[in-house]
């Protein structure tokens, strides 16, 4: 019988294999300079790290799992978890498909994606 305390309050959250609590998401900075570029190419260079972009912001992925999530994926401190764990909710979330609009998974698709995006802003 699970605890009180890892039992998700919303019904999509509770048919979910705990996807959000697999990898971390964070929002960063577009690369604006090639120091940055250079940069965030080194980290593609782990095979735990992915950088993609949603709705035109950019975002890393940290490939991973939450240390409190439990074998069964349920929170282990649901009612004290994070704000951030708090907010992230459905349909804005993993579970209802795709949560990207292109995803870097090495370094050669980063470098890919901006030689286009600066060949079409010459053609303009």
């Amino acid at each position: 019988m699970k605890s009180k305390s890892s039992e998700p309050d919303n019904k999509y959250c509770k048919k979910c294999s705990a996807i959000c609590c697999k990898n971390l998401a964070v929002e960063i900075n577009r690369p604006r300079n090639k120091f940055e570029v250079e940069n965030l190419k080194w980290q593609l260079h782990f095979d735990t790290v992915k950088v993609y972009l949603h709705n035109r912001k950019w975002h890393q992925l940290v490939e991973g799992t939450c240390i409190y999530l439990s074998k069964d994926d349920r929170c282990t401190i649901y009612e004290t978890r994070p704000d951030k764990c708090r907010e992230h909710n459905p349909p804005e979330c993993e579970f209802f498909g795709k949560y990207y609009d292109i995803m870097f998974n090495n370094p050669q698709e980063l470098t890919d994606y901006l030689k286009s995006k600066k060949s079409k802003k010459r053609n303009l």
